[in-house]
């Protein structure tokens, strides 16, 4: 009624190796030919090292680095968070025109923002370099030597 348990040999020998081991591989980085199988089709290519990982960029570092690339944006977003705020209170205040003046405020700072925050997405994408595949100027004639600048064959 026990269980029952297959008698294997436990004891500590090491697998048969196959041909693809990484004994295959010199200290070089070069393939020792003896080891590898006469039928291989493909070259076998050696492990590439683990990668670095960055370590993650924290909530404040992120803040931080946006507040220091695109400034004019928070500003503009602290500018229509007050408007908002000032017009809610003279709402409660029941203050209908100062509540209407800091609605209207507040679009239009929103307005900005929204522009500040394209113009900068506009800047960030503009480059001056030439198209690709084109031959830059300095690179068609180098040192200087342009069309009729002392070239060969003028007196």
């Amino acid at each position: 009624m026990g269980a029952q348990h297959s008698m294997q040999s436990t004891s500590c020998e090491s697998p048969p190796k196959d041909d693809f081991t990484s004994s295959t591989f010199e200290s070089d980085g070069t393939i020792d030919q003896s080891l590898t199988p006469k039928n291989a089709a493909a070259p076998i290519v050696p492990p590439r090292p683990m990668p670095q990982l960055m370590r993650p960029e924290t909530f404040e570092e992120k803040l931080y680095r946006k507040f220091k690339a695109e400034p004019l944006v928070p500003i503009g977003c602290i500018t229509t968070a007050y408007f908002l705020g000032s017009g809610i209170k003279s709402f409660y205040n029941r203050d209908p025109v100062k509540s209407q003046t800091m609605m209207r405020l507040r679009v239009g700072s929103q307005f900005a923002t929204i522009l500040i925050f394209m113009g900068y997405a506009g800047w960030n994408s503009f480059t001056f370099d030439f198209a690709p595949g084109m031959a830059v100027p300095s690179e068609q004639f180098p040192m200087g030597k342009g069309k009729g600048e002392g070239g060969e064959g003028e007196q």
